[in-house]
């Protein structure tokens, strides 16, 4: 086969691709792909009390001690010098700042939850991540924060990475 009739075949499949897979203003690529093999956009909101991690190492948590009894956080959130509306301002001003981060419609308390979706940098799959504000003591509170893979099993620990920064930011 010619240099010119493999440059021609690309060109082809590329254009069928992009017709293919249907662009969507949060999901993207992935929205495509997902619509023709029957698989979930998203996997809804995390629900705190009857939450499970994955078998798969492709999730990160950070819970407050007892906030998630069914499953094991990764590390437990600081008390955080501010009142909830604040911290859950200062949590979506640092998750919007990120690059390829959109927010997801809240569910089901928008005062005090927030979802994202946030794209791998080379594949470009799409990871969600819940946060919930937890009102503490004296105008002060902390969070639970759930970063996870829709796709794949391993995630090279981008979730982890991920809170990691957040978390830092948010000192």
């Amino acid at each position: 086969m010619t240099t010119l009739a493999v440059i021609a075949l690309l060109i082809v499949a590329a254009a069928a691709a992009y017709a293919l897979l249907e662009k969507h203003p949060v999901y993207g690529v992935y929205y495509g792909l997902a619509k023709r093999t029957g698989s979930r956009l998203d996997i809804g909101p995390a629900d705190w009390a009857t939450l499970n991690r994955h078998d798969t190492p492709n999730d990160a948590l950070v819970c407050p001690a007892g906030h998630c009894p069914n499953a094991k956080a990764d590390e437990e959130p600081k008390i955080y010098p501010m009142p909830p509306s604040e911290l859950l301002a200062r949590v979506k001003q640092i998750a919007l700042a990120e690059p390829d981060t959109g927010e997801l419609p809240c569910e089901p308390q928008c005062d005090r939850t927030a979802r994202f979706v946030q794209y791998t940098r080379l594949m470009r799959y799409p990871d969600t991540i819940d946060v919930e504000i937890l009102p503490a003591d004296e105008g002060r509170s902390t969070l639970a924060v759930y970063s996870r893979s829709l796709v794949g099993r391993k995630d090279f620990g981008v979730n982890h990475a991920r809170l990691r920064r957040w978390l830092a930011a948010l000192d």
